[in-house]
């Protein structure tokens, strides 16, 4: 064998025994929605932790193993980000109360609307705290999405507890209302303060709100 030959015969296999360059993540066939879904659980994660104005597309670009270009091809924007992320954790919610809302007894209603809305947020935490993110969402559309979610919270627990109290009146309506809007709010405010304390178990957590809360709405209901 020649000497030029020797040479490219040698070049050849120190070209095959280089390492290979690493492929980016985002370089790998994935379909568009698997993918998105992957940005929407590294987005949540950067969120909660950030907040909003002080999480980037680059931070959340890398997480998720794409580059920005290509997130910003999925998303157009964080703001538009942001609310896919509120759609998604929202949607959730509102499909586990829609399931909840059949069952014909008020006060099993009541108490399975709560444990469902507090497992959501144990399995969930990063999501939840995004789309409870008072600072962010009061105005625009992430606030109108926030308040469309919630309001129906609200709405399905005023009519549970109209039909838990058993009275069918415009009195009995507004007072349902008033108390659907206080449970909402106290619910909430429990998950916040349980995000930031991870200890309790979920069942506890569940138990302390009917303590709270029923023998007050049982003896309204003695009352009528």
């Amino acid at each position: 064998m020649s000497k030029k030959q020797e040479t490219g015969t040698d070049l050849a296999q120190a070209d095959s025994q280089k390492p290979k360059p690493t492929q980016k993540l985002g370089t790998r066939k994935v379909p568009r929605n698997e993918r998105m879904a992957e940005i929407l659980v590294v987005a949540g994660r950067v969120f909660a932790k950030h907040g909003f104005h002080a999480s980037s597309m680059e931070e959340i670009a890398i997480g998720a193993g794409i580059t920005k270009p290509l997130l910003y091809r999925y998303f157009g924007s964080k703001d538009a980000l942001y609310l896919a992320i509120i759609e998604q954790v929202g949607q959730y919610l509102s499909h586990g109360l829609n399931v909840i809302m059949s069952h014909p007894d008020p006060q099993q209603r009541l108490e399975q609307t709560m444990l469902s809305f507090l497992a959501f947020v144990e399995r969930h935490r990063e999501g939840w705290s995004v789309l409870y993110n008072e600072t962010l969402t009061t105005v625009g559309p992430v606030g109108e999405r926030v308040a469309s979610f919630r309001g129906a919270f609200i709405d399905a627990t005023s009519s549970t507890l109209q039909a838990l109290l058993g009275e069918e009146t415009q009195e009995a309506a507004s007072k349902a209302d008033s108390i659907a809007h206080s449970l909402v709010g106290g619910v909430e405010a429990m998950a916040r303060w349980w995000v930031d304390h991870p200890d309790m178990g979920l069942n506890e957590v569940h138990q302390t709100l009917k303590d709270l809360y029923f023998p007050g709405l049982l003896a309204l209901k003695e009352m009528r």
